[in-house]
């Protein structure tokens, strides 16, 4: 658990320069809504693990090949921090069906583009052998948990308390996609060694910079919600090929 938690807040760490050089204000509602996020990104890491932690926790026969326990359990605490913090309704957290109507065909068209895209490197990479609950999983579970998390509650309660000149360097868009590559790039070892894995930090950044632009754009995680899951899910497909 220590390990967690000291890996979480390097993480944090990471982005905090951002976080101070953008604030809007240092009163003390800002800094109330400031330590909410931390709180939230500590409460969903460490439920991801903590199947990991605790074996005894994980969901009957689940988490064969891929922590469903773990997942259900970050979905679970996103849910129960909606309702303890009831600071603000859940459209500020973009948890809502209704999109922008405005932005609705050029957000469909860029979620096809991306999938497009990652459906032609998944079939220029290695192959794997067929795995349903991989399929299963990946066409349900990340979509759901990570968009929930970061494009949903953490964006939400920074777009509240950071200043930003546009949308494409809004500094709330910029430091939840560094913390989504990070939570995938980074992390300790038993030992407390470093470990920075260059490629899928890089890789997930960017998606979170794409999935929270729309997510800012549409008023709405569904698209990215519906991308994510897709754009998981067709990449396993296609490499079972």
């Amino acid at each position: 658990m220590i390990r967690i938690l000291a890996e979480s807040a390097l993480q944090l760490l990471f982005v905090l320069p951002i976080v101070l050089l953008t604030l809007k204000n240092r009163k003390l509602e800002t800094v109330k809504i400031l330590v909410a996020f931390t709180a939230f990104y500590l409460l969903n890491q460490v439920l991801l693990y903590l199947p990991f932690i605790y074996p005894d926790l994980k969901i009957s026969n689940w988490n064969i090949n891929w922590n469903w326990s773990g997942k259900t359990y970050a979905i679970i605490g996103a849910l129960l921090f909606l309702a303890v913090y009831r600071k603000f309704p859940v459209s500020d957290y973009f948890l809502n069906f209704k999109q922008d109507r405005q932005f609705l065909k050029q957000g469909i068209s860029l979620v096809i583009i991306i999938l497009i895209i990652q459906s032609i490197v998944a079939f220029f990479s290695p192959s794997k052998s067929v795995n349903f609950e991989t399929l299963f999983f990946q066409f349900t579970m990340p979509g759901i948990n990570e968009e929930i998390a970061y494009r949903g509650i953490m964006l939400g309660l920074l777009v509240k308390i950071l200043k930003s000149k546009n949308l494409i360097l809004n500094p709330a868009l910029w430091i939840t996609s560094i913390l989504f590559g990070m939570a995938h790039g980074f992390f300790l070892t038993k030992d407390f060694n470093i470990i920075f894995d260059f490629q899928p930090f890089t890789v997930t950044m960017i998606y979170g910079l794409l999935w929270g632009w729309i997510t800012l754009k549409s008023r709405s995680i569904l698209l990215a919600l519906i991308s994510h899951n897709l754009v998981n899910g067709m990449m396993n497909l296609i490499q079972m090929r």
